[in-house]
This record gives structure tokens, C-alpha cells and sequence, in this order.
């Protein structure tokens, strides 16, 4: 077994509100971890910086394979915080670098596997060497989604790809499988009574919700728009569990991270805080039938609409939301194996 970490050669160039050109990937080996590198370039030093300002740049994102598969797929409301914010809650840190007034870079990081802490992790891959084509397709937002007044001039996007090397395809190998979705807020909703169905047919590993008030100039992160998450089986009489958004909070970020500095009247504080609006639901906590500590809740035999995600809304108004990222893994297409 060989491990390398390649740098792709070819960018993508930056322009606003655009469906950038389809890039491929190394087709090389067992894929373990994606960086993406967005270098910006501002039209002027930043006055007025919006919260999450730098990230807001991507708006979908897609890592493809054979048949429109995708590993990675996000799709909604600038989509780069989730992503940026899903760094933060994996490694600890928001991989964002302010070099002057009009540059920065932020680094997005797509680790399919169930322990950042090892670049090269196999408990989920991509199995890139089984296939025909390997993309990344990436949607911008609009040139001004960064700050109040100043606009984005210029950027790209570079990437980075680990690879195991020398290892075979073998059936028990799990890959990525997920998607987003946004449910849109129409009225206040109490004890979880605003129900989502859950994904099925895969391990549902993880559930990250961003939660946004639309009161502001632009859509932000908020703690008081849903108070209470639920995730149970109706049918069966089963909850798994119930909790405050704050309780949820807490739990998600429990030995992660001490907190996050938040930003008040354009001004980076030094006071710490968890990120507003964010939660994870990490099903690789529970135990019992249906568990499993790397992969999460079996949901392969469930049908759809058996699961439901329940939902407490208060302080209700036009325009608020929930972002959600259903982070599934499903076994190694049995076509891929031997490979």
C-alpha cells in the first residue's frame, strides 16, 4: 500500500452566478480525502464583511462519478458555509486565511471517511481507480455575497486528492453517498410537529442543519428559529431521540471544539461561542440494533417515509429555513470489486 497526496494541475477559475466547467479528478486508487482551494481577490479592501462572508462563495457543489453518482452532493443556498462549517466541526478549525484587505484563500475539505484524523482513512473511499469519470462540478454565487459593499474581482479554485495506492477493490469497502435538501419555514410549529422524511436505503451517518433568519440584509445563522429536534420511527412507536436545540448543540460539539469566534458589527471578537445556527446529529453515538459505530443508523431495508426528522419552529418569519446535509454511506457497487 502507497499513500499520496496529488495536487491537481488544472483549476477552476472563478466568475459570479456561474456554472463553472466540470473538472476531472485523479482516477488513481482509493480517494480518502478532497481539498478545495478558493483564492479570492476583492475589488477593494473589505469594509463591511457579511458573517461567513468568504465562504459563501460556492453555491452547489458536486464530486461525480459514472452514471451522475454523486459522492458529495450539495445543492441550495450557498452551500460553501455548510461545507465550511462541516470543516470546522471535522478538523477543528474554519480553514480560512485573510492574507490582506483584498485576498484570501478559504480551503473546504471533503473527507468521506469516519476519522478526520487520518488523512488516509478507509472507512469510507471513492473508488476512483473503478471509474470511467471523476468530477467536480461547482456553481458561484454573486460577486457581492462576501461584504456590504465591496465585490469579489477575481478567483479560482485548486484542488487536492489522497490516494491509497496498490490496495484492491473488495466488497466490504463503503463509499460517500449523500445529499441536501432545504425545507422552508411557513409558520411557528410546536413539539416537533414540522416532520421531514428521513433518507432511506443507506447507512444515514450523520444529519448536519444550518438554520437561517432571513430578517437580516442577508440570510444568517440563528439559534431561535428551531428550538427542539426529534428523529424517530412513528410507525413503530420508536424515538431515538428528543432534544433543545441548545442540548443538540452542545452534544454535537462535545470534545470537538472549545468554540468559534463570532463576528459582531463587521468585527472579528475574541469571545468564543459555538456557531450560531449549526447542529449535528451524529447517529455513530447510539447504541443498540440498527447502530453501528462507524457507519451509523442501518436504514438499508427501511422504507422511505418511516423515519421522520421532527422540527419545534418558533419566532417565525418569511423567508427562514433549515439547510440539511444527509451524510450517507452505501456499500462498494459489487461491479467496482476485483478492480
Amino acid at each position: 500500500m502507497q499513500t499520496q497526496i496529488k495536487r491537481v494541475t488544472d483549476v477552476s477559475t472563478w466568475a459570479a452566478s456561474s456554472d463553472l466547467s466540470a473538472l476531472s479528478l485523479p482516477r488513481e486508487g482509493l480517494i480518502t480525502e478532497i481539498k478545495i482551494q478558493a483564492n479570492l481577490t476583492m475589488s477593494a479592501a473589505l469594509t463591511a464583511v457579511q458573517p461567513d462572508g468568504l465562504f459563501r462563495v460556492i453555491q452547489n457543489l458536486k464530486i461525480e462519478g459514472d452514471g451522475g453518482r454523486a459522492y458529495l452532493g450539495m445543492s441550495g443556498e450557498q452551500m460553501g458555509r455548510l461545507l465550511a462549517l462541516w470543516t470546522l466541526y471535522d478538523f477543528g478549525t474554519p480553514m480560512i486565511n485573510l492574507q490582506s484587505g483584498t485576498n484570501g484563500i478559504v480551503t473546504f475539505v471533503f473527507h468521506p471517511g469516519s476519522n478526520p484524523a487520518d488523512p488516509f482513512d478507509m472507512s469510507a473511499v471513492i473508488p476512483a481507480r473503478a471509474l470511467s469519470e471523476f468530477l467536480v462540478k461547482l456553481t458561484t454565487t454573486a460577486n457581492s455575497v462576501v461584504d456590504d459593499t465591496i465585490t469579489l474581482d477575481s478567483g479560482s479554485f485548486r484542488y487536492e486528492v489522497n490516494h491509497i495506492l496498490g490496495v484492491p477493490i473488495t466488497g466490504d469497502l463503503m463509499t460517500p453517498i449523500g445529499s441536501s435538501m432545504t425545507k422552508t419555514h411557513t409558520a411557528n410549529k410546536s413539539d416537533f410537529s414540522e416532520e421531514i422524511d428521513v433518507p432511506t436505503g443507506n447507512w444515514l451517518r450523520r444529519i448536519f442543519m444550518l438554520v437561517q433568519d432571513e430578517t437580516a440584509t442577508r440570510p444568517v445563522r440563528k439559534n431561535d428559529e428551531v428550538t427542539g429536534i426529534k428523529l424517530s420511527i412513528p410507525g413503530t412507536g420508536q424515538t431515538i431521540f428528543e432534544q433543545t436545540w441548545e442540548g443538540l448543540k452542545v452534544s454535537s460539539f462535545q470534545g470537538k471544539i472549545a468554540g468559534y469566534p463570532f463576528q459582531v458589527a463587521d468585527t472579528i471578537t475574541g469571545h468564543m461561542n459555538l456557531p450560531d445556527g449549526l447542529a449535528v446529529i451524529d447517529l455513530r453515538k447510539f447504541r443498540g440494533r440498527g447502530f453501528h459505530p462507524v457507519y451509523g443508523m442501518d436504514l438499508r431495508q427501511t422504507q422511505q417515509g418511516r423515519v421522520k426528522l421532527g422540527l419545534t419552529i418558533e419566532n417565525y418569519a418569511a423567508g427562514d429555513d433549515t439547510i440539511i446535509y444527509w451524510d450517507q454511506l452505501q456499500a462498494i457497487n459489487p461491479s467496482y470489486v476485483g478492480r
